[in-house]
């Protein structure tokens, strides 16, 4: 399938997946993709209604949400399916896709096995990458193809962020019993007094609430519950709000030189780049804590 950007998708070389097509300038694809290749966890051949051979996919759950918000957005236009730096195909976008499916059709006489057979390579040798050095058992060569099955069928962001684990402990924070009988009263306590209380928008505002001081005092005299505010509605909440304000003057307090999770997550428009814009802000604070707890 040619646009008028086919020429110009050479020029600049793009990660194989799907793509916003812009208006403007005329076909162009959008710089970053909606999702990868390596984001993939389910790939068929299958036939539609008319007998004609596409090919079916899944996104992973980490990238569900992205993808309907996306689709949403894109309701009356196309998006592009880019591999190689070529358009494939640029499907109509009539419906918001929350099942995180989509469809790869191809050109009559485009050979759809090969097509086919390079996105599952691509996603297969994604995941062997993150496994570089590591040493194979003899099962992985017996049995190539459930190797392969297996592979594909790995979620990449999971899998990197347990290899980042092993890699780096520093980026990651064990911690022992926690009272969380003391922690629930309280993060409950904050969570209706914020809900009753009949202020602006403004934070300074909600700081100034006793159960916030509390709450505040708690989480500064014992670093570890940073981690079960991490799971709670301060945390779970969009950063851009209310919550994000609170989280930076909470961890801000007790480690001064940590970053804030408003700037770290500013540029995300859907929850699933926050999420992952969230977790690397959690890994530098707790390389903080690591830091300190080894100086203790």
């Amino acid at each position: 399938m040619c646009f008028a950007s086919c020429n110009q998708a050479h020029k600049v070389h793009r990660e194989n997946g799907w793509y916003h097509l812009l208006p403007q300038p005329k076909d162009s694809l959008a710089k970053e993709p909606i999702v990868a290749v390596k984001d993939f966890v389910a790939l068929r051949m299958d036939s539609d209604g008319r007998g004609t051979y596409v090919i079916v996919g899944q996104v992973s759950k980490h990238k569900l949400r992205k993808w309907a918000k996306e689709t949403e957005k894109a309701i009356g236009r196309q998006i592009a399916f880019v591999l190689d730096d070529s358009v494939i195909t640029a499907p109509r976008v009539n419906a918001k896709i929350e099942s995180g499916f989509f469809q790869i059709s191809a050109p009559q006489g485009s050979d759809l096995k090969s097509i086919y057979a390079k996105i599952r390579k691509e996603k297969i040798d994604s995941i062997e990458s993150l496994f570089k050095g590591w040493e194979k058992d003899s099962a992985y060569y017996s049995s190539r193809e459930k190797a392969d099955s297996a592979l594909f069928a790995t979620d990449y962001l999971e899998t990197a962020e347990w290899i980042d684990m092993l890699s780096n402990p520093e980026e990651h924070y064990w911690w022992g019993n926690l009272d969380t009988i003391t922690y629930n009263k309280l993060e409950t306590s904050l969570h209706e007094e914020m809900t009753q209380a009949q202020f602006s928008s403004r934070a300074e505002d909600y700081m100034k609430l006793e159960a916030y001081r509390k709450y505040k005092a708690y989480l500064c005299e014992n670093a570890d519950y940073i981690n079960l505010m991490f799971q709670g509605f301060l945390f779970t909440e969009p950063a851009s709000g209310l919550c994000g304000y609170l989280v930076d003057d909470i961890v801000k307090s007790r480690f001064p030189e940590a970053p804030s999770v408003r700037t770290m997550t500013a540029k995300t428009d859907n929850p699933d780049d926050e999420m992952l814009a969230k977790l690397k802000y959690q890994k530098a604070v707790w390389r903080l804590m690591n830091k300190e707890k080894k100086r203790n």
